[in-house]
């Protein structure tokens, strides 16, 4: 383990260290003050983490009835809430725009909040994405508590709420906390979705995937790899942390 992770931090030291070294150091510095890149991550920021704070409450009943519940209907409900998360973004995206646009009830949404080529529109695909993410690592974390559990607090007096939030929240916490983190990433990171419907419109709706995508097509490559850095140092980040919940800690592993 120690081999491979040695080999895999020189490669990925080597090939960031080159292309900063080809960039420069200053031009480097410089893309990260820039309005494109400021205005691109606030935009990712704040579509995220609306999408994720959205997602997260319903996700966690969701993931928690279905994890009481045994049989074929269960799985195969799990199954189809966690298809945009296996679909391609461009399918997802193609999908939610098409129920925007051809289905009264997403025009009546449209027209109240706006949803076409906005940032709304890219926190209502993000909201999908990290849903359908959450949902199937919640609803293992769930299964991991025992309904014994839930008995011996409803014998002792607790109703379904005060056993749900003081007994099965806690117990299963760490599953939560790193399934929320990764539907944040998932929302955080998704480029074909978000621009399916949002657009790629700078300081409008162009989130740090569209930015680069942007910045790249147009030349400005010293602002379009600041973008890339930050995404590696995120990305890497929020999986070593979710990891981490998801095990039970630094020295823990499955057994």
């Amino acid at each position: 383990m120690l081999i491979i992770l040695l080999a895999t931090l020189f490669v990925v030291a080597y090939v960031l260290g080159s292309v900063v070294a080809s960039s420069g150091v200053e031009s480097l510095v410089a893309a990260f003050t820039s309005w494109e890149f400021k205005s691109a991550l606030s935009l990712s920021l704040v579509a995220a983490s609306l999408a994720t704070l959205l997602a997260t409450p319903l996700a966690v009943v969701v993931a928690y009835l279905l994890s009481r519940r045994a049989g074929f209907t269960p799985l195969l409900v799990e199954s189809i809430l966690s298809l945009p998360f296996m679909l391609t973004p461009v399918a997802t995206g193609s999908i939610v725009l098409l129920f925007i646009v051809q289905t009264s009830v997403g025009r009546a949404l449209n027209n109240a909040l706006n949803l076409l080529f906005t940032l709304n529109g890219a926190v209502l695909v993000q909201f999908v994405l990290a849903f359908s993410t959450m949902i199937t690592p919640m609803t293992d974390a769930f299964k991991n508590v025992s309904v014994e559990y839930e008995h011996v607090s409803r014998t002792l007096g607790h109703g379904v709420l005060s056993t749900f939030f003081n007994v099965v929240i806690p117990l299963a916490k760490r599953g939560l906390v790193s399934s929320i983190l990764m539907g944040f990433m998932k929302a955080f990171s998704d480029f074909g979705a978000t621009v399916m419907v949002a657009g790629m419109i700078l300081g409008k709706t162009a989130t740090l995937p569209g930015a680069i995508y942007v910045e790249m097509s147009t030349g400005n490559i010293n602002v379009a790899l600041a973008m890339i850095l930050l995404s590696v140092v995120v990305s890497l980040s929020i999986s070593i942390v979710a990891r981490v919940m998801r095990s039970g800690g630094w020295g823990r592993s499955r057994g």
